[in-house]
């Protein structure tokens, strides 16, 4: 499958749209890419992270959204829309990864609407934090390196990025979180983390 694959690197915040391109579909590779749209204010708001392994492009073009590069060194893949149809046609493998794609796809973004339903930002960040932990740390560590910077947990919690620092020191002092550095977070307390009550 890699073989019909088109790959590409991308630079901090660079933008990529062009691997979702007339219907393509895309596989982060390394890195982390950011989809988002623009308010009429100009504020970004952040609809959806996809790190290694995750796909983009299973939803129609849509103008309104833009893709870019959160890290360096990004490697991205994608594939024409008729070349994933006809591997999928081939190879049962492949069709069952692409629906296993898109339904992670909608899973992220359905978590992400249960944070955002939450009240408080303690509960929006904390729960933030959880799902996050979930995604980047699957084997259950309490230590995880956060691939995006605390503008764009902002950005996509739409609340300010004050809001979360604050947030974050406050989880600090209640010994639900450690910081070593701004993205090195280690969970001590999941249970003042969790979303089990959605």
């Amino acid at each position: 499958m890699m073989g019909a694959a088109r790959g590409s690197r991308w630079r901090q915040n660079e933008a990529c749209d062009a691997v979702i391109a007339r219907g393509a579909v895309a596989c982060v590779v390394s890195g982390a890419v950011r989809k988002f749209a623009l308010r009429p204010s100009g504020q970004r708001q952040i609809v959806d992270f996809a790190f290694a392994g995750d796909y983009l492009g299973f939803a129609p073009a849509d103008p309104a959204f833009f893709v870019e590069a959160v890290s360096n060194d990004t490697r991205i893949i994608s594939f024409t829309r008729e070349r994933i149809d006809s591997l999928a046609a081939r190879f049962p493998a492949v069709a069952m990864l692409m629906r296993h794609g898109a339904d992670d796809t909608i899973r992220r973004l359905e978590h992400h609407l249960l944070v955002q339903s939450r009240i408080t930002a303690r509960e929006k960040v904390g729960a933030y934090l959880a799902a996050m932990s979930r995604r980047v740390s699957p084997n259950g560590a309490n230590a995880i390196l956060l691939p995006i910077t605390r503008y764009d947990i902002a950005d996509h919690l739409g609340i300010a990025v004050e809001t979360v620092s604050r947030t974050m020191t406050m989880l600090c002092r209640r010994g639900s979180i450690a910081l070593k550095t701004a993205r090195d977070v280690e969970i001590r307390d999941p249970s003042m983390l969790s979303d089990d009550d959605f």
